[in-house]
């Protein structure tokens, strides 16, 4: 029965939470439309693997960050070997994002048996973690933060082999992912510095000094990289003032929201469904006469991990440039303790099922058909635009019109809908320049700022549009 427990039986537990998430995602995955943010991280990967810009400065038009220098350039440039492989579809950057986010899922199952537990409730944590709305938000999204994600859970997870042998080479490899992590989205990448402080806190399995040389090894470890890099790379020492410069700008200068306790807030939001899953299987539990008096047993090393993803998102509140998706590298530890307070219940449900022929079919049934029913969606939905519908729909005609690579005018009013700006870069790599005096072969315009004055310099180009217009320079006679 054991063996059975541990390998094969476990697995529909994984294939059930494979499919839930598929099922989550599948209005999306496969789908047209993306948020603006990972719209522009996609354009400067495609622009990058087709020799536009370099890895250092990225380009994502001719108007906008024609050298873009407002994050590290890891992810980009990782992007950009899909792009390079797979060709300029639409389905790369859902794939790359996608993939970033199903390799942190195999960490954290990694880091869960590190920790000595069962890889067959690894299910567990995965299943915590998805249930968070950023987290399956984000893997359709394309965010920097997916990447970022990958170099901080394998951070945490080669300190916890460090504690079990190998010290030095974990802790040093535990740094080195630290300095990936700041390549990708900087200084934010840093909180599991503080990792080696909370376990000793919580475990006491290692000494107070001990904690102060982990700390100090994967401090010097993470910085050498990144010193290294500036003193020998000329890409990296010419951009990483202009990156400081911006990143304490936006600090110091800019707000997004009005209250520092915004990122609070949301992790609350996040959390809630994890809590509400808690509740209702501890009241089964209870209703089934399952024992409930080892939900301590676990809870040193669960606080431990509870206070490494508090110190991710605490110090956010320094600063009131906040957004959910701020919190997606700290969740993944939020999932974990949250299971390790539960599993000895858990896995007494499991040893229930496993005996059970009827609940174990059941399970095998319910896994494949959620699996399943998450492929057809995702399939079904793969015509479907999501976001920004008419104006997709407009631009593949509009673009039917013009040459690749070229420069258009758009009205000053226009400048600011980020979302228009990314959406001709990406598909036909076209500049939208909102400044007249700059006299470019077309116009393109919203069908609301249309006047009478546009029509002296241009001709309109009859097209089946919804929300843009589209017109042509009349040429001198």
């Amino acid at each position: 029965m054991e063996s059975g427990y541990k390998g094969f039986k476990g697995t529909y537990f994984y294939i059930a939470v494979a499919g839930i998430f598929l099922i989550i995602i599948s209005p999306s995955l496969l789908s047209e439309g993306m948020f603006m943010d990972g719209m522009m991280y996609a354009t400067m990967s495609k622009n990058l693997a087709n020799g536009l810009g370099t890895f250092w400065q990225s380009h994502f038009s001719e108007i906008i960050f024609p050298s873009f220098i407002n994050h590290p350039p890891l992810a980009i440039g990782l992007e950009s070997t899909f792009f390079r492989i797979f060709g300029d579809s639409r389905f790369v950057e859902r794939f790359y994002s996608l993939f970033a986010i199903l390799l942190t899922g195999l960490i954290i199952v990694k880091i869960w048996k590190s920790l000595g537990r069962k890889s067959s409730t690894g299910w567990l944590p995965l299943l915590f973690w998805i249930a968070m709305p950023s987290v399956t938000w984000a893997s359709v999204n394309n965010m920097l933060e997916n990447t970022m994600g990958i170099f901080i859970c394998l951070s945490v997870l080669f300190f916890i082999k460090s504690q079990k042998n190998n010290r030095i080479l974990f802790l040093f490899l535990s740094g080195f992912m630290l300095s990936f992590g700041f390549l990708t989205k900087g200084f934010v990448t840093f909180f599991p510095l503080s990792f080696p402080f909370f376990y000793w806190l919580f475990t006491r399995k290692c000494t107070f000094w001990s904690v102060v040389s982990d700390t100090l090894l994967i401090l010097f470890s993470s910085a050498l990289p990144l010193v290294l890099l500036f003193l020998f790379i000329p890409g990296y020492r010419e951009t990483l003032p202009d990156y400081l410069t911006v990143t304490f700008g936006l600090i110091a200068n800019e707000a997004t929201k009005a209250s520092r306790f915004y990122i609070v807030f949301r992790l609350l939001m996040e959390l809630l469904p994890l809590l509400g899953m808690i509740m209702i299987f501890l009241l089964y539990c209870r209703k089934k006469k399952l024992p409930l008096n080892q939900l301590s047993s676990n809870l040193h090393l669960a606080s431990s991990f509870l206070c490494l993803g508090l110190s991710g998102v605490l110090p956010i509140m320094i600063t009131r440039v906040q957004s959910g998706y701020y919190l997606l590298t700290s969740l993944p530890f939020f999932a974990i303790s949250l299971s390790l307070m539960i599993i000895p219940h858990v896995e007494t449900l499991m040893e229930r099922i496993n005996s059970n022929p009827f609940y174990y079919k059941l399970l095998t049934i319910s896994g494949i058909t959620l699996l399943s029913t998450g492929i057809i969606l995702s399939v079904c939905f793969s015509g479907h635009i999501n976001r920004n519908k008419d104006m997709i729909k407009d631009m593949r005609v509009i673009t039917a019109e013009l040459p690749e690579g070229i420069t258009v005018n758009i009205l000053p009013d226009m400048w600011t809908d980020w979302n228009l700006h990314t959406c001709y870069a990406r598909y036909k790599n076209i500049s939208l320049d909102p400044d007249l005096n700059n006299k470019h072969g077309y116009l393109l315009i919203r069908n609301s700022l249309n006047s009478d004055t546009l029509n002296n310099g241009f001709e309109k180009i009859e097209l089946k549009t919804t929300e843009f217009e589209l017109f042509r320079r009349k040429m001198p006679e």
